[in-house]
């Protein structure tokens, strides 16, 4: 699980940890019954306070995706595949939208929008 953070990003970093850690265990990249590395480590790793992961982690848990387990740290739980899928197109439509407006702003058709997505999916098959 590759996790990056920006302190640049008007996001909060542990809001950052937290959507790309969930998106992890959404798409499977981390299996059910996985621990998530630990709080201290995963703080060093990315180079920010533990109080922070431990915030995206609790977060994580309160959704139902991980749970504590006394001397194993956090456990990926089983997560039903539709409710996933369903979370996981959720983030794909927030991004669209996102870029839709990106789009209008530099005031670029539809029809050059759809190209331009069409050479970026190419880019990255």
């Amino acid at each position: 699980m590759r996790v990056v953070v920006s302190t640049a990003s008007a996001t909060p970093i542990y809001e950052q940890i937290k959507t790309q850690v969930r998106s992890s265990i959404l798409s499977g990249e981390v299996q059910p019954g996985q621990t998530l590395p630990s709080l201290r480590q995963f703080a060093a790793d990315l180079r920010v306070s533990v109080i922070t992961v431990t915030r995206a982690y609790n977060d994580l848990a309160a959704e139902g995706l991980v749970h504590s387990e006394h001397g194993r740290g956090f456990v990926v739980l089983e997560v039903e595949p539709t409710l996933a899928s369903a979370t996981l197109k959720a983030r794909v439509d927030d991004a669209l939208r996102e870029a839709l407006i990106a789009a209008r702003h530099a005031r670029m058709s539809l029809i050059d929008t759809q190209n331009r997505l069409e050479e970026i999916w190419s880019e990255n098959d």
